[in-house]
């Protein structure tokens, strides 16, 4: 467990990383696109920025992605190598996504995006928009997710483990 720990927090310093310096590399509709929607319409025209570092966005896009895939294909090799039941494999499986999905929503949604003003300065923009006020503007969605994913991880358990209950 305290792998799958170490890995979901590596994956929570990604997304920061990301979180942080896409205002600077990425087109303001990939960056806007996760906030409120009249942030989103008020900095739709914001300038792009260069190619290079776009490419440079895209390829830390890419690593972060990779990074969650080998980090779950670590979990799901331990899992199995140390022929977890399925509520242990539950556990696991559900310890290393609540622990990003409790970060994205409190440090980034709420912290990063909504108290520090860091997007603002980023996009000036949309420094007078009521959305930045507005603490709930995704709650429907992260509501579903914390819904979905004990589903989802107790269905990839049950893949895993063939729910065996030893």
């Amino acid at each position: 467990m305290k792998r799958t720990v170490q890995l979901s927090r590596g994956m929570c310093f990604a997304m920061l990383v990301l979180a942080l310096v896409s205002p600077h590399l990425a087109s303001p509709k990939l960056v806007l696109r996760f906030l409120p929607e009249d942030v989103c319409e008020a900095g739709k025209n914001h300038p792009v920025p260069s190619f290079p570092k776009r490419l440079l966005c895209h390829f830390l896009l890419v690593m972060a992605a990779l990074y969650v895939v080998r980090a779950y294909k670590d979990i799901s090799d331990d899992i199995r190598r140390e022929k977890l039941s399925f509520f242990d494999a539950y556990k696991r499986l559900l310890a290393f996504i609540m622990i990003e999905k409790v970060f994205d929503i409190v440090c980034l949604d709420q912290i990063l995006c909504m108290s520090t003003k860091y997007y603002q300065h980023c996009y000036p923009e949309t420094k007078d928009c009521a959305g930045w006020k507005n603490r709930a503007w995704n709650n429907k969605n992260q509501a579903v997710r914390l819904v979905l994913y004990p589903v989802l991880c107790a269905v990839q358990a049950y893949l895993m483990t063939g729910g065996e209950r030893t």
